[in-house]
């Protein structure tokens, strides 16, 4: 008797495994959610991007903050993109840094702020993306009046990293260089050629 309720335990148990749901991850209903995202069914793409979000998925996030920034949908909200961008972003994600840091200079969904234009950028340049290390260049070659004066040496700086991967940064960071001291280039070459992208 106790030998027959082995199996029968036994074979319930994995009758139960096979039979039991597949759970999807956070990841797996943020690709699901790209999937309808790029066939324009976008209200089933929210909501799999709101699960994978509330799973703490960063991708899912940020998409939901493009959903909102382009209006795909929904009625467009910077406001609404904002939020969604900066939890992506304060989560590491590299896009969504850089859409921060763009959203800051133009001031869409928030008052227009190129010191925190420039927080963000450097978060996301510091990674490697490209469009935020020339956007810091711009920025400190330029300045933006009493809150951020010229910076030439991160100009140069940053145009000398993004020349790594686009050429027509180089240009830019010779239009900055003729202005500093050999010793500032020196100790900013040394810089720029130990430059790794965090991950």
């Amino acid at each position: 008797m106790k030998s027959f309720a082995r199996v029968l335990l036994a074979g319930s148990i994995v009758a139960l495994g096979f039979t039991a749901p597949v759970w999807a991850t956070p990841a797996d209903d943020a690709r699901a959610g790209y999937e309808a995202d790029q066939k324009g069914d976008y209200a089933t793409a929210m909501k799999l991007y709101q699960t994978a979000a509330a799973g703490g998925d960063a991708y899912a996030m940020f998409n939901i903050g493009a959903i909102y920034f382009d209006g795909k949908g929904v009625e467009r909200s910077y406001i609404l993109a904002m939020k969604w961008y900066k939890q992506a972003a304060e989560k590491g994600y590299a896009a969504a840094q850089a859409v921060m840091g763009s959203m800051y200079e133009q001031g869409q969904g928030v008052k227009r702020d190129m010191a925190e234009a420039s927080k963000w950028y450097t978060m996301a340049a510091n990674q490697g993306v490209l469009q935020s290390q020339n956007a810091l260049g711009v920025i400190y070659m330029t300045g933006d009046g009493a809150k951020m004066q010229p910076n030439l040496e991160q100009a140069y700086y940053w145009f000398s990293i993004a020349a790594k991967q686009d050429a027509s940064a180089t240009a830019r960071a010779g239009r900055v260089k003729g202005k500093l001291q050999p010793a500032q280039l020196a100790d900013l070459d040394k810089k720029v050629a130990a430059f790794k992208p965090k991950t």
